[in-house]
């Protein structure tokens, strides 16, 4: 079965919700959508199902931060992710590119160009 990307494609809440229900994540449902709009995002379809997306936020002209690259678990292992993290980072060539890996993803990061950076720092929820 062939696997369709996009860019900013139309999206529903229970589409984004049921990706990631299946990986065990929580979004609230009230906002997702939202932020989905206020990113820059791929996602991949299969015989028209949303079976994973990933999404950046970008000023535009610098700086790029990448999150939620979710698969669903029948579907991972397939090159899905990678594919959808090339083209994230071919369409933003150029920038500086951060992402926050989930712990035990970081070789896929690695895989897809990223290398590790002792000076991050972040503020949690």
């Amino acid at each position: 079965m062939a696997i369709t990307y996009e860019a900013n494609s139309e999206v529903t809440t229970k589409e984004i919700i049921d990706v990631f229900l299946s990986v065990g994540w929580n979004k609230n449902p009230d906002d997702i959508l939202d932020a989905f709009k206020n990113s820059y995002y791929i996602t991949a379809r299969e015989e028209g199902k949303l079976i994973g997306f990933a999404r950046a936020i970008t000023d535009g002209y610098y700086y790029l931060n990448i999150y939620d690259v979710v698969v669903r678990p029948e579907c991972q292992k397939r090159g899905i992710g990678k594919a959808m993290m090339d083209q994230l980072t071919t369409h933003f060539r150029g920038m500086y590119m951060f992402l926050t890996s989930t712990e035990g993803n970081e070789a896929f990061y690695q895989r897809c160009g990223f290398i590790p950076n002792k000076t991050a720092l972040w503020i949690p929820k």
